[in-house]
């Protein structure tokens, strides 16, 4: 399965706190962009593997957010494994969402793949 994952641009930004995993809680209001996105491909495979194509993500790949979301799929809902794909257009760290567009891209794709039968709200929850 072949994802298009959009980047967005944040239009008013506010953060509120430091949560106990690192992350933070924001309240943001954002806009996709069009014609900018990442590509990702999600197939069945033996074993979770990923391969990054394009621009460098400077990250190992077990801590690529893509493989993180397939384990946690993996994790919560027993899906199989994949074979990930990822084919970077959009500059890493440049705040334009191309690492969270790219795991919700992985997480639809694992859905729908897998038949899991996620409501979008679940799929949400997954992502957070």
């Amino acid at each position: 399965m072949k994802l298009s994952a959009p980047c967005k641009i944040n239009l008013g930004l506010d953060i509120l706190r430091r949560r106990a995993d690192g992350y933070h809680d924001i309240e943001t209001v954002m806009c996709a962009v069009a014609g900018l996105a990442d590509e990702i491909s999600v197939e069945p495979s033996d074993v979770t593997q990923f391969r990054g194509e394009g621009l460098v993500v400077d990250c190992p790949d077990n801590k690529n957010l893509c493989v993180r979301a397939a384990r946690l799929m993996q994790e919560r809902y027993g899906a199989g494994n994949v074979a990930i794909t990822l084919n970077k257009c959009l500059p890493f760290g440049a705040g334009l969402g191309g690492g969270s567009s790219d795991a919700a891209a992985v997480i639809v794709a694992i859905n729908a793949i897998f038949g899991l039968g996620l409501s979008t709200r679940e799929m949400c929850d997954v992502a957070a």
